[in-house]
């Protein structure tokens, strides 16, 4: 089964190359907003280790190492539907204390980050629901 996830910040990611110079390694950078698709395929190499298969917005596909994947998720550079949905409730909460507080700088800044997650919440559960209906 896949796992999606969707890009909080923008970020850059060194795609690694199995070729023995590395003459095909660069980085990409991926922008928040894009949909991240990990596959459940895996590769292993000696000398670098456990990699999976992951596609970007349904069209860049490359193998990324499970250690960038980890640190990805553990930055909060991407973040899986529950993910978001757990940040989202945090979010609410923390604007009904700023309410309670008068707190307006921490309630703007909580309110815009509430609405830029729940846009993307909905940018995921959209290409969630085209993949499970298509």
């Amino acid at each position: 089964m896949n796992e999606h996830y969707i890009a909080i910040n923008t970020f850059q990611h060194d795609i690694d190359c199995f070729c023995p110079d590395a003459y095909h390694a660069f980085s990409i950078t991926i922008p928040k907003g894009n949909l991240i698709e990990v596959t459940p395929e895996r590769k292993f190499t000696m000398a670098k280790g456990w990699y999976v298969f992951v596609v970007i917005n349904e069209q860049h596909a490359f193998y990324m190492a499970i250690e960038d994947l980890e640190q990805y998720i553990k930055n909060e550079n991407i973040l899986s539907s529950m993910d978001l949905d757990l940040k989202i409730n945090f979010l609410q909460f923390k604007i009904d204390q700023d309410l309670e507080r008068g707190d307006e700088s921490s309630f703007a800044i909580h309110t815009n980050l509430l609405n830029e997650l729940r846009k993307l919440k909905v940018e995921l559960a959209n290409h969630l629901s085209t993949i499970t209906v298509g």
